[in-house]
């Protein structure tokens, strides 16, 4: 869910009791919008700042994060005004979703300075701005122009505002009286009427809240009594923070759909699992779909570019398979041509058709052959060995064009389903590079100025039995990670279809359970995923072979067994949770 105003008041106390008095160690800008602190506090804290117009948070992680080489502009910045600071103060502003960390450092003269790091968590408006004690912007993540907003601008050197205020009440300040005066005249659920009254009210948060309070959420606001509302409102607010008790939500297949401060009634409770902290909670929330987009946004412009080239493969080989089409009338060419040789004697110049018998015709029927009254009786005999010689070559070629084209579509098809297992650029890299080898890309220069491509890292499982079992993430590591392997450990395949080599570590032949997983993996990371009963091939690695000049995971193999395999929701699970761990 976005972070809302309730939620981040628990959060803004996890991170004062942890992080007041903390220093700032290190500062890191992986994405274009995320600021990654490390803070000392006792022990070392990794803090998350996101601005991302989906993703916006703050939260402690236990994620690590790819740096570029080059530290943006605004990382350097921060790095100079914040590295060595202590934080003094963290606070949320007006119970909103804005956090405030305040830091005391030391300026360039050796004088102690104070600065404000706000954090707006507002969807596309979401920001992180450094200030000075005076409020003035040093710099924010994004920057705000008047042309981009009237109401607001967020600048270097220009004053800090804050985003414009909704005019609701917040929790300290909750009476019967303002309650009865903003909700009385309302014609709504109480629900609806308590986002509209209250800071930092989501949906959600207000349906439980009216819950936690013994209210019902659809009662309209016109027919309750205040006095009670405000009286059960207010406690609630003055004792929600021992309520906390962080918990992650989790669907019927096992994957996490939202987080709480407290375990939610709203929601069934069997499918809430137990967190140690909301920064836990989060992450368990935030980590998968966090690389997920990420990667989508940086591969958008490369899976365009896939698309394309295949649509273009798929409209060269529909051209192919008409060619092929059409060559087989060849054959009936070649017989007009054989049929006017022999009758060569009947014929005249100047006819336009002639009809013979068709000694090719079981029955001997007749035929008429159309002619060209301009040419010679041979002529037209050869007219018709001439279309049939081109139709046949026309005919080779297309054969040797589509075997190309099959493999191109291969390549290309399993390049688009590589692009959903890429956790970081240099999984992407390895896209570029075995579509560039292909002739599909361009030569990247930033990739050419590298003396080496740094090697990206297959996925790595662990089977019931303790075997270690590794699976490709593109086809330059299926071919790094099939050729390199051993001659007796075991090697699957999704069959004749694009898919991830895996190969199990294995001394000795793999228990069945552990083959079993295996070919689960196969299954899960191939184009047929969801097949009810896809065919998984395995063999020895000493039995698939990749001949010279094949484009990158292209294999053959032999000496193969299959397995038909059908994943399960739980399953699908079993496995997305794995890839996490």
């Amino acid at each position: 869910m976005p972070m809302d105003g309730f939620t981040l008041s628990f959060l803004q106390q996890e991170l004062h009791s942890k992080l007041l008095g903390g220093r700032i160690d290190k500062v890191n800008q992986p994405e274009r919008d995320v600021l990654v602190l490390m803070i000392r506090s006792g022990v070392n804290y990794r803090l998350l700042l996101s601005a991302n117009a989906s993703q916006a948070r703050v939260q402690f992680t236990q994620h690590t994060f790819e740096n570029p080489a080059q530290p943006p502009m605004f990382c350097m910045l921060m790095r100079k005004h914040l590295l060595g600071a202590r934080i003094t103060d963290i606070k949320q502003i007006a119970g909103d979703r804005i956090l405030a960390i305040v830091f005391e450092g030391m300026d360039d003269l050796g004088y102690h300075v104070q600065k404000t790091l706000y954090i707006e968590i507002m969807g596309r408006h979401s920001n992180i701005t450094l200030t000075n004690e005076d409020s003035t912007i040093i710099d924010s993540i994004h920057h705000v122009n008047s042309e981009m907003s009237r109401v607001r601008t967020v600048l270097p050197g220009g004053t800090y505002q804050l985003p414009p205020q909704p005019d609701k009440l917040t929790p300290d300040v909750i009476t019967p009286d303002a309650l009865k005066e903003r909700l009385q005249d309302l014609s709504m659920p109480l629900f609806k009427g308590l986002m509209q009254t209250v800071a930092g009210m989501a949906t959600v948060c207000s349906k439980e809240v009216c819950v936690q309070m013994g209210l019902d959420p659809l009662t309209q606001c016109d027919e309750i009594r205040w006095d009670i509302v405000a009286a059960k409102l207010s406690d609630f607010y003055h004792g929600s923070q021992e309520l906390l008790a962080p918990t992650t939500l989790y669907d019927e297949t096992g994957l996490a759909m939202d987080f709480f401060p407290f375990p939610y009634q709203t929601f069934s409770l069997e499918r809430q699992k137990a967190m140690p902290s909301i920064s836990e909670a989060m992450d368990a929330y935030y980590l998968g779909r966090d690389i997920h987009l990420r990667m989508q946004q940086r591969g958008a412009g490369l899976q365009k570019h896939i698309k394309n080239a295949i649509d273009r493969t798929e409209k060269k080989k529909g051209i192919m398979v008409d060619a092929l089409n059409q060559s087989e009338r060849a054959e009936e060419d070649r017989i007009c041509g054989d049929l006017l040789t022999a009758n060569m004697h009947l014929l005249q110049k100047g006819q336009e058709s002639i009809t013979v018998s068709n000694y090719y015709d079981e029955n001997y029927g007749d035929i008429t052959i159309t002619l060209s009254a301009l040419k010679t009786p041979s002529q037209n005999a050869q007219s018709y060995y001439k279309k049939y010689r081109k139709a046949k070559v026309a005919e080779q070629y297309a054969h040797d064009q589509l075997k190309v084209i099959e493999s191109d579509l291969l390549l290309l098809e399993g390049a688009l389903e590589d692009l959903e297992k890429c956790e970081n650029t240099v999984d992407m890299d390895e896209i570029r590079f075995a579509l560039t080898q292909s002739g599909f890309l361009r030569p990247d220069a930033s990739l050419r100025k590298k003396k080496k491509m740094q090697e990206g890292k297959p996925y790595k499982f662990t089977a019931p039995d303790g075997t270690v079992i590794e699976v490709g993430k593109n086809s330059i590591q299926n071919d790094r990670l099939t050729l390199h392997a051993r001659g007796h450990e075991t090697w699957l395949h999704a069959q004749g279809i694009p898919g991830s080599h895996v190969i199990v570590r294995t001394e000795n032949d793999p228990s069945d359970e552990t083959l079993l997983y295996a070919a689960q993996l196969a299954a899960y990371f191939s184009k047929g995923r969801n097949h009810p009963a896809l065919a998984i091939d395995y063999t020895k690695r000493k039995h698939v072979k990749k001949a010279s000049g094949t484009a990158p995971g292209f294999v053959t193999y032999t000496n193969f067994q299959t397995a038909l395999i059908g994943l399960s929701p739980e399953d699908i699970t079993r496995i997305t949770n794995d890839i996490h761990k």
